[in-house]
Order: structure tokens, then sequence, then C-alpha cells
């Protein structure tokens, strides 16, 4: 549990971070959106399926702490998009 929290404040801190950045084909305010959406996502997920959503998380950690680092809104969308189709 406190992974999952961890991850979801990490996710919509770096969002926020991104507000006042602007890039072509995602805005910070969409990548916000998907930065919730991936939240609730992870909420639900690791109710239903503990086990494969410690897995899911564990490999999606690496590449949303690249993300971080580089602080770049298109990549988030990407990574959001990517994440919720695996949390599906």
């Amino acid at each position: 549990m406190t992974g999952k929290m961890l991850a979801a404040g990490a996710a919509l801190a770096l969002t926020l971070s991104f507000s006042g950045l602007a890039v072509a084909g995602c805005t910070p305010e969409e990548a916000q959106q998907k930065a919730l959406a991936f939240t609730q996502a992870m909420q639900e997920y690791s109710q239903k399926d503990p086990a494969k959503y410690a897995k899911v998380m564990q490999e999606l950690q690496p590449e949303l702490l690249q993300i971080q680092q580089k602080q770049d809104v298109q990549a988030m969308c990407t990574f959001y998009d990517k994440a919720l189709e695996r949390l599906k």
C-alpha cells in the first residue's frame, strides 16, 4: 500500500511540475488529467489483483523515474497512455 501511494504521489507531483511547460500534442492539463486517471486506475487495480499490480508497477517505475528527470510532457502523456493500457 505504501508503494501504491508513493507511486501515485510521484506521478501526480511530476505532472503538476510540468504546469508551466507547453508542448505540442500534449498540454500540461492533459498530462494532469492522465495522471489522475492513472492514479485512480492504480488504486482500483491494486485491490482487484494485488500481485499483478505489484509486478506492473515494478516494471513501470524505472521509466517513470526517467521521465521525471527529463520533465517532458509528451513523454509523460505517452507513459500514462501505456500504463493505463497495462492496467486494463
